[in-house]
């Protein structure tokens, strides 16, 4: 690493420490404040970021692949105010997370029990919730369940902040039950021994994967897909359960299973790994037409490319279907 790359993360390091102390205050506050304080609070910044135009190139560029087409302008500005307040929201619901507990899991509807069940089989569960609706909601809920719930995170790299957020994140434990973070770096076998033991992963795939990773079709377009839930499922027997949360009013929400996925294997694991992570993305893509609002649009899920795809050929499969907004 330069000196000038040292000397930006030194910086960086020295921002995040001295802005901690008041991020932890504002999230008290959120904490504290009544829902509809909070939730004018949550589309408030989502209006600031609108207006902001933060990432909004890329937003349009992912929403003219996936539907397949170019809005119409004031199609387009409704979506778009409508995605941003759903990031402000989420800021708030995030730093709300200790508040939900165990009284509220019926609030959530049926499929919290379709979760216990399932889990209750003993043999594991993949749950994979990818970016769209409140993937930080679903694995605090699946925690709530009494479920042993390992989840994988990109961590950050400073201790203080790791520290806080996974604090966040675990607040549904309760001894040996609830949620647990590790950073996704060399969290494969860590998985599987959870697997192995009848607890639960958490793994999101719907962001480019750079290592571990095969092309499956999403919205019609190949994306790289992590391969780690098709690995896991195919050395485990470990169902996955493909599910999220999405928010149906102002601090409403309902928990949704999109798939439960139990392979069974042929000859050829690779043949298996592709279609076992083509469903993952069909799921994932019902997931997303449920509330297309709620998926992470600001991510570049297209950019890595299959090797030997001629340059510009980047676009749907005409036969395809796309979005539907």
């Amino acid at each position: 690493m330069g000196r000038r790359s040292r000397e930006r993360r030194a910086r960086r390091a020295w921002l995040v420490s001295w802005l901690l102390p008041y991020a932890q205050r504002l999230a008290e506050r959120v904490r504290k404040a009544r829902p509809r304080a909070a939730y004018r609070l949550g589309r408030r910044i989502g209006d600031l970021l609108y207006a902001l135009g933060v990432t909004r190139r890329v937003l349009r560029r992912n929403l003219r692949l996936a539907c397949g087409r170019d809005l119409a302008p004031a199609e387009r500005r409704r979506f778009e105010r409508a995605y941003y307040r759903h990031l402000g929201l989420m800021l708030v619901e995030f730093l709300r997370l200790p508040t939900w507990t165990r009284g509220d899991l019926a609030s959530f509807g049926p499929a919290v029990d379709e979760v216990r069940r399932i889990y209750g089989e003993g043999s594991g569960v993949i749950f994979v919730a990818g970016h769209a609706g409140l993937w930080e909601l679903a694995g605090h809920v699946a925690g709530l369940c009494d479920v042993k719930l390992l989840s994988v995170a990109k961590l950050s790299g400073h201790a203080e902040l790791d520290a806080w957020v996974t604090s966040l994140r675990e607040s549904s434990r309760r001894g040996e039950v609830g949620q647990r973070i590790r950073d996704v770096n060399g969290s494969l076998w860590a998985m599987k021994k959870a697997l192995d033991r009848g607890e639960a992963v958490g793994i999101n795939v719907d962001q480019e994967a750079r290592k571990g990773m095969v092309f499956a079709p999403f919205f019609g377009i190949p994306a790289a897909t992590s391969n780690a839930p098709a690995l896991l499922h195919l050395k485990t027997g470990a169902p996955i359960v493909v599910a999220t949360v999405h928010r149906i009013g102002p601090f409403r929400y309902r928990l949704g299973i999109y798939d439960v996925i139990r392979h069974e294997p042929s000859l050829s694991r690779d043949e298996d790994v592709l279609a076992i992570t083509a469903r993952i993305n069909r799921a994932m893509e019902a997931m997303i037409q449920d509330h297309p609002e709620q998926w992470l649009w600001s991510h570049r899920r297209w950019r890595r490319r299959p090797p030997g795809e001629a340059d510009g050929a980047l676009r749907r499969v005409a036969a395809a279907p796309g979005l539907e907004l």
